[in-house]
């Protein structure tokens, strides 16, 4: 598995669903620069929806893109349903 799977996975979904522009990142480092955490706020539509931390930047977007996914096909399919009803 690719250290970029969540993060593919996510733009992916997010363009099959037009809403590929509704995605943005925030991130923070902190602690010591040879030692530091790096923690990725996944938003959509200004929302955060997940988040993830790790040592490098691009692992902590695919951890909160990989917590971000499920979330939003769950919303996805509740929206769905309540608009077939």
């Amino acid at each position: 598995m690719s250290s970029n799977d969540g993060t593919v996975a996510l733009n992916n979904y997010l363009q099959n669903k037009g809403r590929a522009a509704a995605l943005h990142w925030e991130d923070t480092f902190t602690g010591p620069r040879h030692d530091g955490q790096w923690t990725s706020y996944c938003k959509i539509n200004g929302e955060v929806i997940a988040t993830g931390t790790g040592t490098q930047k691009n692992a902590a977007r695919d951890a909160a893109a990989r917590e971000a996914l499920p979330i939003l096909m769950a919303q996805d399919a509740t929206e769905a349903e309540t608009v077939a009803e």
